[in-house]
């Protein structure tokens, strides 16, 4: 039907060790997950140069999900949907709110958490969920028929730009999550990311305190082509600070965010990206006020 154009093989590894041997043997393979992402690209096939693929739906060490004293651990094949059964009393707030506002359920059945982390062109909102968490992401890289597996704070993933900073035999197997429980969370969205990545904001946000006093302050800004800002300094900022906020505080919050924004960017940010984020960051503290104030 297509002259010139070649099928892509499929690889579809049933153990790890099967899986350590097929990237070694194809390193040049795109490793699939959900697809959720691949196929919604126009440009994706046919085409004159077709990578091989490599199926990691087989491979039932990556989609289990386990729950230890300290951490709950969840493998980069389960689906959003089978993390949303995992259940309120078990998921972050922050993490269910995030998930339950991702595409819709059919879509949900089919992305899995490893695709929505490691797609390369554009993030989506689940990493920077995670950041606002403090995830940890286990990497395997396979270094002939050995594998070398490591914890990396998912942070390291991404440069500032959002672009993805895994190598070719890299593999995020498992994402960890403690049990700590953020006090404040927040995931505001606006666009879709792949529809109009050019216009979509995502702000995630998990505050923790205690008696009113501030001993966390996470929060991650997403642009999905341009910036994935992670204001550190804010943290050391708001770190020992009396809730609610006053007025001039809030300021101060979105003044330094936003300086953050425009020297993450080398290239011009559209207007409504800049709105966005500077309404949706003002937003999340007057709703930590809100809800602070409540409290009392």
């Amino acid at each position: 039907m297509y002259e010139g154009i070649r099928s892509p093989a499929v690889h579809m590894p049933k153990t790890m060790n099967d899986l350590v041997s097929a990237s070694t043997r194809f390193p040049n393979a795109t490793f699939w997950a959900g697809g959720t992402f691949i196929m919604s690209r126009h440009d994706y096939y046919p085409t004159r140069e077709s990578n091989d693929i490599i199926s990691l739906g087989e491979v039932p060490e990556l989609k289990r999900i386990n729950r230890t004293d300290r951490y709950l651990e969840i493998g980069s094949m389960v689906t959003f949907e089978q993390m949303l059964t995992v259940g309120k009393q078990v998921l972050p707030g922050l993490l269910q709110t995030t998930l339950e506002g991702t595409a819709t359920k059919i879509i949900r059945k089919q992305m899995t958490i490893g695709g929505a982390i490691c797609t390369p062109q554009s993030r989506l909102s689940l990493p920077g969920t995670l950041s606002a968490l403090q995830a940890e992401i286990e990497v395997k890289t396979c270094l002939g028929q050995k594998t070398e597996t490591r914890w990396i704070d998912i942070n390291r993933l991404y440069d500032r730009h959002g672009t993805l900073q895994l190598k070719k035999n890299d593999l995020v197997t498992r994402i960890r999550l403690g049990f700590e429980r953020e006090n404040f969370s927040s995931f505001i969205c606006a666009g879709n990311p792949m529809i109009n990545p050019e216009e979509t904001v995502m702000l995630s946000f998990a505050c923790f305190y205690n008696q009113a006093v501030i001993n966390r302050f996470r929060m991650c800004l997403t642009f999905p082509t341009t910036m994935f800002l992670i204001p550190h300094e804010i943290d050391m900022m708001m770190h020992g600070t009396m809730l609610p906020l006053s007025t001039q505080q809030i300021d101060r919050v979105v003044r330094s965010i936003m300086e953050g924004v425009f020297s993450s960017n080398e290239h011009e940010i559209p207007a409504i990206q800049l709105e966005r984020a500077r309404r949706f960051v003002e937003s999340a503290m007057h709703e930590l006020n809100a809800q602070s104030l409540s409290e009392r």
